[in-house]
């Protein structure tokens, strides 16, 4: 990729590079190779773990490259060692998006900041920590969220949190058991509270009893709120001093930038308002923006009873038939649900992104699995249906996804893993194509049967086809519902269904709502159907009943009904 300015870099005193995503140099300037003792031939074509040797490659550089291409900015201070020389520098490295499109390389900018160490090293120590906690002081905060607020205004989802927290009962403690001991509390205080915040950041001591945390990386202001609870949680376990259970707590007060406050004052003062008034309301955190509190504590919340229904045995399976031509009932997709107690269903979409996000998601997807091939045992054998079952990105891409799956089987008593069957959708896939074959072909290889669902609705082509090893694909509802448009878009869906069969896949049809899409369907070579038109969504007893009386679907009763909830309006 040439530069645009070669002249421009080349003058620059900076170490300057642009690298690509195979960690390979498109460009180093004079500085950056006068640093190394090298030619720009020895440098430009070569990888990053030719210039830096392997070692230091995996360990120090590809983790912060890998971030920059997923989107984020990397700015940190380390020493290096340029030839003979030791040296100080202050290196971004930055996301290039080309044409203002996706990322394709990353702009690394080294400013040599050696002078600046030596001669302030020193310093630093004294003006800018706090002696007795060895943190960042406050004249440490004002410049660094200054500095992080900066960089927030450049990203257009740019958000940086601050956490104020009042450690209490501190008072108490210096009053019975002396202020060293005192100081020694808030010290590991100080580290418990950095185990709840990442590498990137920054804790500081405001005051007195008042420690200040600025978090960088925020996907959600109310990604604070699970940040400043886990604070509370680690802050309150008990201290053993002198065969006495020392007991501290704290409170949190949270404001984020851009919501609340455009300079770091404002920000500082907002997010000290909400800790007095968390402090008041004996509150473990409260935002300084309200409703960033409800959300926030909506989420606290949802999450706890996620946790409590799978104890609890809230969530439960519905199974939605799909049936062949003659409205046989061939096997039933496993449909997840959350009965609360109090709220009714909570469909999936309310709280399945939630447990994705925390990790539960597994547990959860584990759950379903065992449940799922208790019907497998029940069902197959006698009526010879199989279930199917939805996995999410992260469950796919967990190594211990075939474990799990042969346990499930183990227990519930099943010897054919393709009654099994194992569906992810299109999009899921291409977040990372070939890892996703890689674990389809394991479970190939084990006897598990795969479904594409939603297919035609990701970013892949029909050409992709031929390199997924799974067996069937579900073309997405949104194909059935346009075919009933025009001519055009019945033999659109045609041709996919035709170069998906060309490819030796089978096709199931979904979202198949009333009897006139069926009639216009019927006729093409695909292997199942579904939708509310034979059925909706059934419980495990009212599908066990219908497969006892071998009923084809659609069931008369039925018919009225799925096509009134299918017909706009």
């Amino acid at each position: 990729m040439p530069a645009r300015h070669p002249d421009l870099i080349d003058k620059s005193r900076d170490l300057i590079t642009l690298i690509n995503r195979e960690y390979v140099y498109e460009i180093a300037n004079e500085a950056y190779c006068r640093a190394h003792e090298k030619t720009r031939e020895d440098i430009v074509g070569k990888s990053v773990a030719e210039v830096w040797g392997q070692e230091r490659f995996e360990s120090a550089i590809r983790g912060h490259l890998d971030a920059c291409l997923e989107g984020r900015e990397v700015e940190y201070v380390e020493r290096f060692r340029f030839g003979p020389f030791d040296r100080h520098m202050h290196v971004t490295y930055s996301p290039f998006r080309a044409n203002g499109g996706e990322i394709t390389h990353v702009a690394v900018v080294s400013h040599d900041i050696t002078h600046i160490s030596q001669i302030e090293s020193k310093l630093t120590a004294y003006e800018f920590r706090d002696p007795t906690t060895g943190l960042f002081n406050r004249k440490s905060l004002d410049i660094i969220l200054d500095k992080e607020i900066a960089q927030a205004r450049r990203s257009p989802d740019g958000l940086r949190g601050v956490l104020f927290v009042s450690i209490e009962n501190l008072g108490k403690v210096n009053e019975v058991f002396g202020m060293a001991t005192g100081d020694l509390l808030l010290e590991n205080t100080g580290l418990r509270i950095q185990k709840c915040l990442s590498p990137s950041d920054f804790l500081f001591r405001f005051v007195g009893n008042e420690l200040t945390a600025i978090v960088v990386h925020l996907d959600h202001p109310s990604d604070c709120g699970r940040i400043a609870q886990a604070i509370v949680e680690e802050v309150k376990v008990p201290y053993r001093f002198q065969d006495t259970d020392i007991r501290i707590g704290c409170c949190v007060g949270i404001a984020v930038y851009p919501d609340d406050g455009d300079d770091a004052q404002t920000i500082i003062r907002n997010a000290g308002a909400a800790m007095h008034l968390a402090r008041r309301r004996r509150a473990d955190y409260v935002f300084h923006n309200t409703e960033a509190h409800t959300r926030a504590s909506e989420r606290m919340v949802m999450e706890t009873e996620m946790h409590q229904a799978l104890n609890k045995e809230q969530f439960e399976l519905l199974y939605q038939p799909i049936v062949d031509a003659t409205g046989k009932i061939k096997g039933a997709e496993a449909l997840l649900r959350w009965r609360h107690p109090d709220k009714g269903f909570i469909p999936p979409g309310a709280f399945l992104p939630l447990a994705m996000e925390t990790g539960f998601i597994h547990s959860i997807s584990k759950w379903l699995l065992y449940a799922a091939a208790e019907q497998v045992a029940r069902w197959s054998p006698r009526y010879g249906i199989y279930v199917s079952v939805n996995l999410s990105a992260e469950d796919f891409a967990n190594p211990q996804l075939q474990e799990v799956l042969a346990s499930a089987l183990r227990r519930a008593g099943v010897t054919t893993p393709a009654f099994l069957k194992l569906e992810i959708t299109e999009s899921q896939c291409m977040l990372d194509p070939v890892g996703t074959v890689t674990q389809m072909e394991n479970l190939t290889a084990a006897g598990f049967d795969l479904f594409i669902d939603d297919f035609g609705t990701g970013n892949s082509s029909l050409g992709w086809l031929k390199h997924l090893p799974a067996g069937t694909i579900k073309i997405d509802r949104l194909f059935v519902d346009e075919s009933m448009r025009s001519p055009e878009d019945l033999e659109f869906l045609g041709n996919i269904v035709g170069l998906a069969r060309s490819r030796r896949k089978r096709v199931i049809l979904e979202g198949i709502g009333t009897g006139q899409q069926l009639e216009l369907l019927r006729t093409m070579p695909v292997d199942g159907l579904q939708g509310f038109y034979f059925s909706p969504p059934l419980s495990l007893d009212a599908l066990g009943a219908l497969l006892a009386s071998d009923g084809r679907l659609p069931l008369q009763k039925n018919t009225a009904a799925a096509e009134a909830a299918a017909a706009p309006g």
